[in-house]
C-alpha cells in the first residue's frame, strides 16, 4: 500500500468514527527495512493498513500506538534493530525513528487536503513537528512555493525557514528529519509518480526526461525504454519528435513547467500535455502567448491534462492522460459505447414481446 493511500485510510476510518494512531518513518540510519516516509495505520485492535517492515519493530511501533491512542499524545521514537536476525525474523542492523501520533477528527484537516485529487498531479510538500509541545502542527507548502495551509492553532509554529525546507524537498522530491528554530521538523514531498509503468503496458515507448541526474537513471524508471539527464528543451531538439509523439509535463517548479511545455508545443508532438491545476494552466497558457507560440497550438495544449473520469489516484490520473492521448490519435470522441436510448428502446419493446 503506498503512503498516501495509507493516509486516505486514515481519513475513511476517522470519518467513520475510529480511533486510530498514525506510526510515520521520519529518519533511518544504517540498513533498515522500510524507508523514510513509509507509514502504518493502527486502530486499538492492532495494525490497520501500510507497514513499517515487519518484525519486533513493527511490532513495538504497533504497541506504541495503541499506547498513543489511549494518551492522545504524539511521541517520537527511535528502535534499533540489531544486526543480523532477530527472534521476529527481521535481518537489519539498522536505526529507525518514528512519529507516532494520534489521528482524531482534528487531523481530517490536513489528511484531506493531503489526499486531495489536485496533489495527485501537483506535488506539496508537508512540514511537520514532531516533538515537543507543538508535535503533529503542519504547514503544506505547494509546488510553486506558496504557503497552502497550516495546521498550528494559534501558535506561531511555522516561520521562513519551514516553507523553504517544504520548497527544497519539493525541489529534491525527499523527505528529511530537521531542527528548524529549535523544532525536530519532519519534511516530505509528494510528488506524482511515473508514469512509464502504464505506458510500458500499452506498448509505448516510454522515455523519461530529468535535467537531475539523481533522479534520470534506470533504478527509478525501470519501465522505461530510455532515460535521459538533460533540460527538457534540450532533449526534445535533438529526439526524433514526430506528430505522434505525447509529451507530458510533470516538473519541479513553475518555472520549469513553462519552459519544458513551452518547448513542447514548438516541436511537431500533437498531444502535449501540463500536469496540475487549472490555475498553472492559466499561467501557462498566458506565458506562452506572450513569449508568440501560436495561438492555435497554445489551444491545443492539454490542461489540466486528462479525460475526467472522476480520477484520484496517481494511477487512474495517468490512465485518463493516457486515454485521452489515445482519444487524441484515433480521432475519436471519448463517449461512452453504450447503447443509445432509442437503441435501448427498441430491444426492450422486443424483448418485452417474446416474454
Amino acid at each position: 500500500m503506498m503512503s498516501v493511500d495509507v493516509l486516505r485510510e486514515g481519513a475513511r476510518r476517522v470519518e467513520a468514527g475510529e480511533s486510530v494512531a498514525l506510526a510515520t518513518i521520519v529518519a533511518t540510519r544504517g540498513s533498515t527495512p522500510q524507508k523514510v516516509g513509509a507509514r502504518m495505520l493502527v486502530g486499538e485492535g492492532g495494525r490497520l493498513a501500510g507497514t513499517l517492515g515487519g518484525g519486533g519493530v513493527e511490532a513495538e511501533a504497533v504497541e506504541e500506538a495503541r499506547r498513543v491512542l489511549g494518551s492522545a499524545r504524539p511521541v517520537l521514537r527511535e528502535y534499533a534493530l540489531s544486526d543480523g536476525t532477530d527472534d521476529w525474523g527481521l535481518a537489519c542492523g539498522g536505526t529507525m525513528v518514528v512519529f507516532v501520533e494520534p489521528i482524531g477528527r482534528g487531523a481530517l484537516g490536513w489528511l484531506r487536503a493531503l489526499v486531495a485529487p489536485r496533489h495527485a498531479t501537483d506535488g506539496v510538500a508537508v512540514v511537520a513537528v514532531v516533538e515537543g509541545d507543538h508535535a503533529a502542527a503542519r504547514l503544506l507548502v505547494s509546488d510553486d512555493g506558496r504557503v497552502e495551509r497550516a495546521w498550528a492553532g494559534d501558535a506561531p509554529v511555522f516561520g521562513e525557514a519551514s516553507v523553504e525546507a517544504g520548497r527544497r524537498a519539493l525541489e529534491r522530491e525527499g523527505a528529511e528529519l530537521v531542527e528548524l528554530d529549535g523544532a525536530k521538523v519532519y519534511v516530505e514531498a509528494f510528488v506524482p509518480p511515473p508514469m512509464a509503468g502504464l505506458g510500458r503496458y500499452l506498448g509505448v515507448r516510454v522515455i523519461v526526461v530529468d535535467d537531475r541526474a539523481e533522479y534520470a537513471n534506470r533504478s527509478r524508471f525501470p519501465e522505461a525504454d530510455e532515460v535521459i539527464t538533460a533540460p527538457v528543451a534540450d532533449a526534445l531538439a535533438r529526439l526524433p519528435v514526430a506528430p505522434g509523439t505525447a509529451v507530458v509535463v510533470a516538473m519541479r517548479n513553475q518555472d520549469l513547467d513553462y519552459e519544458a511545455t513551452a518547448a513542447a508545443l514548438r516541436s511537431r508532438a500533437r498531444y502535449v500535455g501540463l500536469m496540475g491545476a487549472r490555475r498553472k494552466a492559466i499561467l501557462v497558457t498566458e506565458q506562452a502567448l506572450a513569449a508568440g507560440i501560436p495561438a492555435d497550438r497554445v489551444r491545443a495544449l492539454r490542461s489540466p491534462i486528462g479525460l475526467d473520469i472522476g480520477a484520484r489516484t496517481p494511477e487512474e490520473i495517468a490512465l485518463s492522460i493516457l486515454a485521452e492521448w489515445i482519444m487524441l490519435r484515433q480521432g475519436a470522441p471519448g463517449r461512452p459505447l453504450r447503447l443509445p436510448d432509442d437503441v435501448f428502446a427498441k430491444a426492450a419493446e422486443r424483448g418485452g414481446e417474446r416474454r
